[in-house]
């Protein structure tokens, strides 16, 4: 069985910027797109007030 490949917590971090951008643009399609693309590589996003946290579900 192959390994999933292991995203980097820079492409993580990168990806959740490109969403906080388009969430300001009120682009919420894209904004809902990057977030099931980080939770179908197991990475869990959580709004906050201190800004967007996330954690490896």
């Amino acid at each position: 069985m192959e390994k999933e490949e292991e995203i980097l917590d820079s492409d993580i971090e990168k990806l959740i910027e490109e969403r906080q951008a388009a969430r300001k643009e009120k682009n919420f399609a894209r904004a809902d797109e990057i977030r099931n693309l980080l939770l179908e590589k197991g990475i869990v996003l959580k709004d906050t007030r201190e800004g967007v946290k996330w954690e490896r579900a």
